[in-house]
């Protein structure tokens, strides 16, 4: 372990929380609605991995075992994998996404609001990571102290000092790739929630179709090209899909209601025939 490799992995961590509590301070003080699209983002999140987590292991999980595809490391079968998982996210958190939408946040539409959701869905989990990183970093810390290991059989000691070695030896240029992956993602789910909002205030069900394609499809490379190619090679793709994804997003976005003109119609003068003298008046007046 050198203080470099430390201080690295240190600040990996710090990013993976700090930019989506960042982005949280920035956006919860616009617009009327405050912290609350950014809360059903997370909520919505968390839904959607207590669903999906579930069905892969006790359901997709075996069925890809019994074909031989789950190990699939090239081929058509690592195709399959990617496929298969990648439709699998995709279906569960961007329905999820459409619900929340449709049920939770049907009031005031404005373009902030699935922005701030956005934030909440993508930010929650690279959080969530980002406290699994530093919870890894402080564990191997502990674990490399002097005298950490002496509890342990040589057996159980000998593999989790190759562990410790292997965690201590990724290239420096690499110790920052699990903050640059999760900016990817939450670029992804910006341009995510803005297609299924659009969905949703349409009433067009194709853009929640683009979006469970289009994350299909992002997971699917990233399970693919794994095998393939360099990590930092790989984030680079995957971080220019997102921002893209974003962009096309951001030109189709659902537009705020124009207003409809209000014409002033100039009140016509009802023509009077004559005019009448005051004898008239007076006559035309009726006296008990």
């Amino acid at each position: 372990m050198t203080t470099t490799a430390l201080l690295l992995r240190t600040i990996n961590a710090l990013l993976m929380v700090g930019i989506p509590c960042f982005l949280v301070l920035i956006l919860v003080r616009r617009g009327e609605d405050g912290f609350r699209p950014i809360g059903i983002g997370i909520v919505a999140f968390l839904i959607s991995q207590a669903a999906h987590i579930p069905f892969n292991y006790f359901l997709l999980t075996p069925a890809l075992e019994s074909g031989g595809i789950w190990t699939a490391v090239t081929g058509w079968r690592l195709l399959v994998l990617g496929m298969v998982l990648g439709l699998s996210a995709g279906v569960f958190e961007e329905i999820t996404r459409y619900v929340a939408f449709r049920f939770w946040l049907t009031k005031n539409p404005n373009q902030l609001l699935p922005v701030k959701f956005g934030i909440g869905h993508g930010g929650i989990e690279a959080f969530l990571l980002g406290l699994l990183a530093l919870y890894a970093l402080i564990q191997v810390l502990v674990l490399g102290g002097k005298g950490a290991l002496d509890s342990f059989s040589p057996d159980q000691t000998a593999l989790i000092q190759s562990q410790i070695d292997t965690y201590w030896n990724i290239p420096w240029y690499q110790s920052l790739l699990g903050a640059w992956e999760r900016v990817a993602a939450m670029v992804f789910h910006l341009g995510a929630s803005l297609m299924v909002y659009k969905s949703v205030r349409q009433k067009k069900i194709i853009w929640l179709m683009i979006a469970i394609g289009g994350h299909a499809l992002l997971d699917a490379f990233a399970v693919v090209a794994l095998q393939m190619l360099d990590f930092v090679l790989l984030e680079s793709i995957l971080l220019a899909f997102a921002m893209g994804w974003l962009y096309w997003a951001w030109l189709v976005r659902e537009q705020p209601n124009e207003r409809v003109p209000v014409i002033n119609i100039p009140r016509k003068t009802i023509p009077v025939a004559g005019e009448f003298t005051t004898e008239q008046l007076e006559e035309s007046r009726y006296d008990e």
